[in-house]
């Protein structure tokens, strides 16, 4: 146990790992003797910290009733590793440890954030109920100390949550008109029921409560509260349940049933055993309900109970039962998903139906049905890149050739998968544009004089990059593209190249690929491509939608390193390199790292018959669903069909963000314009099989 505790202190010291790593463009160099040296102090410091974490686990965990004794410390920590351990029993809802650790890590350069978790941990259950109000004062002298940061800001924004809940309306409204985050949607809707609650407009109310997936304490007290008012009529809940189907949120469909006054257990019979709740079924809420879920496991079976009728369905709840079987069989990639889309088409259904039914459209090239749903859909569904770029290539179809080019032009600007189709169907390859004029000395003064991008280093340093990348970006609110561009060199010449890649793309006017697009490691990856014959244009626009060229990112699946190789697949790519003593800590090592990643994208490249669409995406969601989701094909579609079509919604969007990075890659390496286009190819259907590779 304490071996593996201390193991997990690895991914602590990606900033000095990166300062190994040579960034093939940039001046700044680490001394390796040095930062080795820093290196291993790290890992000491990290050892001593779980140790004294281990320690502290065993004496609290026995405690399972009663009071729990105050937390002691067993050890002196150095100031990095209390303010980790403080985090970390943060996290934990853990005060007594929290205390314990913060002591000693007073003196840190993070210190703000001990008062900020300090008084987030008072906000939270079941301290948070025990005395309300109790921490009020403590958080306004800390909102007023820190001012103008990101950290006084999240203290803002959970106090509001808390203020809402208790229903302060007068103290909410004035901290409401200072939060800058503006990100998260039960403040919003609490903004609204406090209106509501004093008889005050809130025009805002409906659309959060429509727009939100799910239904918090705020926005579900929001919705009870319009529904008692009558703010929101039975038709309007109606609606709102609709929405809570299409995005299969079974809490939510709960909340927007009650407000209509359905039997809570004919809901959970639905939504638990639907075929027979469908059977029933006594309203056409609870049958909408069951059908929906239905379908989500079995369209086929939910289409045919459609089709044999369904008492309780007609005319627009028929409509829209038939469009959430479609948007399940497209989700599966079913062959009658585009017959089930054109018994939809009046459907009183979203865009997050919408989508799934234009895909099936798509899939069969049925540029007809496909203008018909993307006409379903809202304003802003309508201007997404995706359906301005195939409304144009199915008015190109019908022969309407002057208003698709009119369509394309809108997009052919933009530095994005679509733009770059739109730009070559009008004749323009992908070519970088002119690089800004580089950041003088006196732009790179704002970035090293900003006090947040100094926090966010020490996060980095502590390798806690949530809280690293929250507060850079925090910072960037505002900026010019000047100061984006000498902020994203900054970065660059710290190697912060995640935070360089990031900052860069913000540009609007001015920019700099060499920045958007950094090359770092190139004398290691050149070689390893070559090795396998693959182009490294492709490798770096990989690995730059994979880690951001975080050589120790670790993903929540457990993918490590600069490449994002799962464990179980690297140690059968060490069997079939012959690598009998692989570890899989050794995937943090740069070398070890781009010669595994290389050897299975060649490898997931062969099995898929040399397709870079194919392959990416069995890259991202293994070979077997790649054949799986190829031998579904209707007849052979161009590689943007099958990048559009695929049904998971992390691949799709990583399949096309890895091929335009790929050719924005080749146009910067060769300084010649490149065909997005070529590289997708064209995929052919074949029967399913099994891959080899994991």
């Amino acid at each position: 146990m304490l071996r593996g505790i201390l193991g997990s202190g690895f991914g602590v010291v990606s900033f000095m790992q990166r300062a190994l790593r040579r960034c093939s463009w940039c001046a700044v160099r680490g001394n390796p003797r040095v930062v080795r040296s820093g290196f291993a102090a790290m890992k000491q410091r990290i050892a001593l910290a779980a140790i004294v974490g281990l320690i502290g686990a065993c004496t609290l965990a026995p405690v399972q009733a009663g009071k729990r004794p105050a937390a002691r410390a067993t050890a002196t920590m150095g100031v990095d590793d209390a303010l980790v351990a403080a985090r970390e029993a943060f996290a934990g809802n853990d005060p007594a440890r929290f205390e314990a650790a913060a002591a000693q890590a007073s003196a840190h350069p993070l210190a703000e954030y001990l008062g900020f978790w300090r008084l987030r941990l008072q906000l939270q259950p079941p301290r948070a109920s025990a005395t309300p109000g109790a921490a009020d004062a403590g958080i306004r002298r800390f909102i007023d100390r820190h001012r103008g940061t990101l950290v006084a800001d999240l203290m803002r924004r959970d106090w509001l949550l808390d203020l809402g809940r208790r229903g302060l309306w007068s103290v909410f409204d004035d901290e409401y008109a200072q939060w800058v985050l503006r990100d998260d949607d039960e403040v919003h809707c609490y903004a609204a029921l406090g209106r509501l609650q004093r008889g005050e407009p809130a025009p805002q109310a409906r659309e959060i409560v429509f727009s939100v997936r799910r239904l918090g304490d705020g926005c579900g007290a929001l919705l009870d509260a319009m529904a008692r008012s009558g703010a929101l009529q039975p038709a309007e809940l109606r609606a709102r349940l609709r929405v809570a189907i299409e995005a299969n949120g079974p809490d939510t469909i709960r909340r927007a049933t009650a407000a209509l006054g359905l039997d809570a257990a004919a809901v959970d019979a639905a939504l638990a055993k639907p075929s027979r709740a469908l059977a029933q079924a006594a309203t056409s809420e609870i049958a909408l309900v069951a059908l929906a879920r239905l379908a989500r496991n079995d369209p086929d079976a939910a289409a045919q109970k459609l089709r044999a009728g369904v008492a309780a369905l007609r005319g627009e709840g028929l409509d829209f039962a038939w469009s959430q079987v479609a948007a399940a069989g497209m989700r599966r990639l079913a062959p009658e998903a585009l017959d089930w889309t054109r018994l939809a088409l009046e459907a009183p259904a979203t865009d997050e139906t919408w989508v799934w039914l234009a895909r099936a459209a798509l899939r069969a090239q049925d540029w007809p049905t496909l203008r018909a749903v993307v006409g379903r859909m809202s304003e802003a569904g309508r201007r997404e890149p995706a359906w301005i770029y195939w409304t144009a290539r199915a008015m190109r179809e019908a022969g309407e050739a002057a208003g698709a080019d009119a369509l394309l032009r809108t997009l052919a600007g933009q530095f994005s998968f679509y733009g770059q189709l739109a730009a070559e169907d009008l004749g323009q390859l992908t070519a970088t544009p002119p690089r800004a004029v580089a950041p003088t000395e006196a732009e790179l003064v704002e970035p090293a004089r900003n006090a947040g991008f100094a926090r966010a280093l020490e996060f980095y340093r502590l390798g806690l990059r949530f809280e690293g990348n929250r507060e850079w970006n925090f910072q960037l609110r505002g900026m010019n593209d000047r100061q984006l561009l000498a902020a994203a060199e900054w970065a660059c010449q710290r190697q912060v190249l995640d935070r360089c890649v990031n900052t860069a793309d913000r540009t609007e006017a001015e920019h700099d690929f060499r920045l958007r697009f950094v090359s770092p490691y190139l004398d290691a990856l050149e070689p390893a491509a070559a090795e396998q014959g693959l182009d490294p244009a492709w490798i770096y626009g990989l690995i730059r939608q994979e880690s951001r060229f975080v050589t120790d990112a670790r993903s929540w699946a457990g993918a490590q390193g600069l490449m994002q190789i799962m464990p179980a697949t690297a140690r059968w790519i060490a069997r079939k390199l012959g690598e009998r003593n692989f570890r899989v800590e050794q995937l943090h090592d740069l070398s070890t790292n781009l010669r595994f990643g290389t050897f299975y994208l060649r490898s997931v490249l062969d099995d898929l018959e040399g397709s870079p669409v194919l392959a990416s995406a069995a890259y991202n969601a293994g070979p077997g669903r790649s054949r799986n989701w190829r031998s579904t094909l209707p007849h052979p579609v161009e590689g943007a069909i099958f990048a559009e079509i695929i049904p998971f919604n992390e691949t799709r969007d990583y399949v096309k963000k890895v091929l335009s990075n790929a050719v924005f890659y080749a146009a910067l390496f060769s300084g010649e314009p490149q065909s997005l286009k070529a590289r997708l190819g064209r995929v052919a259907p074949q029967p399913a099989s099994p891959s080899e590779l994991p």
